[in-house]
């Protein structure tokens, strides 16, 4: 068939690496495949492209003709299938779709703005692929034909297996500074170790504020805390191979592609324990540890015992992560809903091939404040877990 998968861009992520991994396996079963993109690439994914087109709208920014752009697109290059995936720009095409297309809609978070467009435009819609239990219940009871809804766990392209022999007692954390990714969070807990004489490395990828830097330079054990910045995917594979731990600190995962990737390479996570996509991960203590939100103390605990436990327990973690969350694994999942969708005709879209209205970006109030007083209020958030954790499906307001 010809398949399409839509992503916004390819600036990293996980609703990218995602698309990136079903367009390779899908090319590899045979199918015609195109990783469509709104805006132009920038060849960040580049290094795993192989059997399949990258194409673009050719949009800057959320400009009103996206929504028109993509059913020109389709025209040009009809599909059979067309997978979107957190392309908001473009999500008044959707009753638009030429009708001899299946279109599913790929949620990939738990808060509202990432689903309400699917409940709104379900009639048009052949399916819903949900990324983990987690967020198919946020808005499973709202939709009219449930048995729409499809939960599709995320895998991951891994390299070969690694050799973790002479595997440090390091630590990896790959969410930037941002609070809701374990930001605010990753300092304390460092605190903690240094405290019970904790001698490893932290590896921080990601993109990391002015203001953090500052407090990392006077962060115990300073010289120790490696800031790494935003780097090549293969990059942090190299670095998981020889590190013991993944602090995936997030306060809100819907899925967890890095505790996928970082368990894939021997690096066993420790993670905060609350509702997320990580728990459908990590479901024993063979393969992860968690630790009580904000208990600063029992995380850097259970940092120190995975640390310990390691060469017991990283060929477990490697095996979930390599048969259950491979692209390959992840794929077949697709197959089989893409089987489901085929044995009908798709919806009818009484707008099919129409253009569609202009895309008109919602107000988004956080925004309308000033950037200072926007920067305040996330660090007095990010402050307390507990808090961020309640707010969290307040994004995009």
């Amino acid at each position: 068939m010809r398949l399409c998968w839509l992503i916004p861009d390819d600036w990293g992520g996980g609703v990218a690496s995602v698309a990136l991994s079903c367009c390779r396996q899908a090319a590899a079963a045979g199918h015609e495949v195109t990783l469509l993109m709104a805006l132009p690439p920038t060849g960040h994914l580049d290094e795993y492209v192989d059997g399949f087109e990258v194409a673009s709208l050719g949009v800057e920014g959320r400009p009103p003709e996206s929504p028109r752009r993509l059913v020109e697109w389709l025209r040009k290059h009809p599909q059979e299938v067309l997978v979107l995936n957190g392309c908001s720009e473009i999500e008044p095409a959707i009753p638009h779709v030429p009708q001899r297309t299946y279109c599913l809609y790929g949620v990939h978070d738990t808060a509202p703005q990432y689903w309400k467009k699917a409940v709104e435009h379900e009639e048009a819609l052949d399916g819903i692929v949900a990324v983990s239990d987690a967020v198919a219940r946020q808005f499973r009871s709202k939709l009219s034909s449930p048995e729409k809804l499809y939960v599709v766990h995320n895998g991951t392209v891994l390299p070969p297996m690694p050799d973790v022999s002479d595997c440090r007692d390091d630590l990896l954390f790959l969410g930037g500074s941002r609070p809701i990714k374990g930001g605010a969070d990753v300092l304390s807990v460092w605190e903690a170790l240094a405290e019970r004489g904790f001698e490893g490395r932290l590896h921080w990828f990601g993109r990391i504020h002015d203001r953090v830097s500052r407090r990392i330079e006077a962060a115990p054990a300073t010289s120790r805390i490696e800031q790494h910045g935003r780097v090549p995917r293969s990059e942090i594979f190299e670095r998981a191979a020889r590190s013991k731990v993944l602090l995936m600190l997030s306060r809100d995962e819907s899925f967890g592609m890095a505790t996928v990737e970082a368990m894939g390479m021997g690096c066993l996570p420790v993670a905060w324990d609350i509702e997320t996509g990580t728990r459908e991960i990590v479901e024993d203590e063979e393969t992860g540890f968690f630790a009580p939100l904000g208990n600063v103390d029992a995380a850097a605990e259970r940092v120190l015992e995975a640390c310990r436990r390691h060469d017991a327990l990283h060929e477990r973690a490697m095996e979930v992560a390599r048969t259950r969350f491979s692209e390959d694994a992840m794929w077949g999942r697709y197959a089989d809903v893409l089987d489901t969708l085929t044995e009908t005709s798709p919806v009818e879209r009484p707008e099919a091939g129409h253009t569609p209205p202009p895309f008109e970006p919602p107000t988004r109030y956080f925004q309308l404040l000033p950037e200072g007083l926007r920067i305040r209020i996330r660090s007095f958030v990010g402050r307390f877990p507990q808090l961020e954790r309640w707010l969290r499906d307040w994004k995009g307001i």
